[in-house]
C-alpha cells in the first residue's frame, strides 16, 4: 500500500510538474490568468484524451469533455449543469478550453462551436466563453441527445447541493473531480485544502492537479455546495497570507452573474444530492 502511495504521488508530481511555469496552456493564446492580482499559469489543455475515461461517462460534472482549440482536438472537463428561465439546460467548463485568447465571446443558439462527451458523441454548442481578469468560464447549450443524458451529480462525492458564495477564513476542504492525465487515471476523485476562502472571485488550495483538469468542478466538503472550478496550477498568492495554494479555482457565483448578463439568461445551477 505504502508503495502504491508512493507511485501515485510521484506520477502526479510529474504531471504537475509538466505544466508550471515556462509552459504554455493553449498552444496559439494566453497561458497565464490574473487571480488575486497576480498571473497565474493556465493547466495545460492535452490533445488526446486519458485513458479510463469511462469512470464518470456521460454529460455531469467531473466527465470528459472535448473541444477544438484553434486547429487542435482539446480535452477537458465538464463542471455544473445549469438550467435557464426558459428550461434550456448548459453544461460549464473552463474558458481556456474553448479561447485561444483572453477576451470575452458569446455565440448565437446553434452557432458555436461544437463539444463532445468522452465518447465523442457531440452534447450541443458553445454558448458563452471567457478568459479575462478573474474570469475563466464557458457554456454549452446541450443539445436535445445531451440534455437528455445530462446528470447533476458530480462524480464520486455527489452534489452540488447548492452555491457557496461563502468567505470563510478558516481550513476548508474541498472535493474535486477531474480527467487530467495520469491523475485522472488514477485518482480521478482528489481533495484539496484551502487555509480559508476570503475571495469573492477565486479560490487559491493546496492539491495536485494536471493537464485535462481544466474545468472541473469544486464543492465543499461537507456541505456539498459548489464553489468553483479548477484553471490554475503553480504557485499562487493572493492579497492575504491566507490567500495562498498550488491550485486556482474560479468560483461560481461572478461567472454565473457575468455568463447570465451577456446572453441574456437567468442562470441557476442544477441541485443533485450528495453521495
Amino acid at each position: 500500500m505504502r508503495r502504491r502511495a508512493t507511485l501515485l504521488a510521484l506520477l502526479a508530481a510529474s504531471a504537475l510538474a509538466a505544466v508550471l511555469p515556462g509552459q504554455a496552456a493553449a498552444s496559439d493564446g494566453a497561458s497565464t490568468l490574473t487571480l488575486g492580482g497576480k498571473r497565474c499559469n493556465l493547466i495545460e489543455v492535452p490533445t488526446a484524451a486519458p485513458v479510463g475515461v469511462g469512470r464518470c461517462p456521460g454529460v455531469r460534472p467531473g466527465a470528459l469533455l472535448e473541444t477544438r482549440l484553434g486547429s487542435r482536438p482539446a480535452f477537458c472537463t465538464m463542471n455544473f449543469l445549469f438550467r435557464d428561465g426558459s428550461g434550456d439546460r448548459y453544461i460549464g467548463t473552463a474558458g481556456h478550453c474553448i479561447l485561444n485568447n483572453n477576451g470575452e465571446r458569446k455565440w448565437n443558439p446553434g452557432a458555436g462551436p461544437i463539444a463532445k462527451d468522452g465518447q465523442g458523441r457531440a452534447i450541443g454548442r458553445f454558448r458563452y466563453a471567457v478568459l479575462r481578469g478573474e474570469k475563466d468560464f464557458a457554456l454549452i447549450k446541450l443539445n436535445e441527445s445531451g440534455s437528455n443524458r445530462a446528470k447533476a451529480r458530480m462524480c464520486h462525492f455527489g452534489g452540488p447541493t447548492g452555491v457557496d458564495a461563502t468567505r470563510p477564513r478558516r481550513t476548508v476542504t474541498l472535493q474535486h473531480y477531474g480527467q487530467g492525465i495520469v491523475t485522472g487515471n488514477l485518482t480521478p476523485a482528489r481533495t484539496f485544502l484551502a487555509n480559508g476562502m476570503p475571495d469573492r472571485d477565486h479560490v487559491f488550495a493546496k492539491g495536485i492537479v494536471a493537464p485535462g483538469d481544466s474545468g472541473g468542478p469544486v464543492t465543499r466538503r461537507g456541505s456539498g455546495r459548489a464553489v468553483g472550478l479548477v484553471v490554475t496550477v503553480g504557485a499562487h498568492f493572493g492579497g492575504s497570507l491566507r490567500d495562498n495554494g498550488t491550485v486556482g479555482i474560479t468560483r461560481v457565483p461572478p461567472q454565473e452573474a457575468r455568463a447570465e448578463n451577456v446572453i441574456g439568461r437567468r442562470l441557476e445551477v442544477v441541485k443533485a444530492p450528495q453521495s
